[in-house]
């Protein structure tokens, strides 16, 4: 099955589809009804149709993650469109959080501060810009 359409989605809107046993993939709903989200799978940050988003799955829909207007929502996720996916710094989680403007949740600080200091630890030096 995929999305229902009878649910109304909404620019700005959360939605998830299950991803393994316990995991969800989350993307942020746009104007023109499509999704905005970052995987791995897709190489990055990508726009995709409710549909293709889906992969035949129930999309939940969570609703808002903050008082922001819709069109700023969708402004701030889509200008990361084309950005990489890395799983501690920049996957769908962090995607829509920073699309709603939210502070990154504990877990996500932890791992990008152990990944940091992994970065100037290593040999091979990262240039962050």
């Amino acid at each position: 099955m995929t999305h229902d359409p009878r649910t109304k989605y909404e620019a700005g809107d959360v939605v998830s589809i299950r991803f393994g046993v316990v995991l969800s993939h989350y993307g942020v709903v746009t104007t023109r009804r499509t999704v905005i989200s970052n995987s791995r799978k897709h190489g990055g940050v990508i726009e995709q149709s409710l549909e293709d988003f889906s992969t035949g799955q129930r999309i939940r829909r969570h609703g808002r993650y903050s008082g922001l207007d819709a069109h700023l929502v969708e402004h701030r996720a889509r200008g990361r469109i084309g950005h990489d996916y890395d799983f501690f710094g920049s996957n769908c989680g962090h995607l829509v959080r920073h699309a709603h403007h939210r502070k990154p949740t504990p877990m996500q600080v932890g791992a990008a501060t152990v990944r940091a200091i992994g970065d100037m630890l290593s040999k091979n030096k990262k240039r962050y810009y």
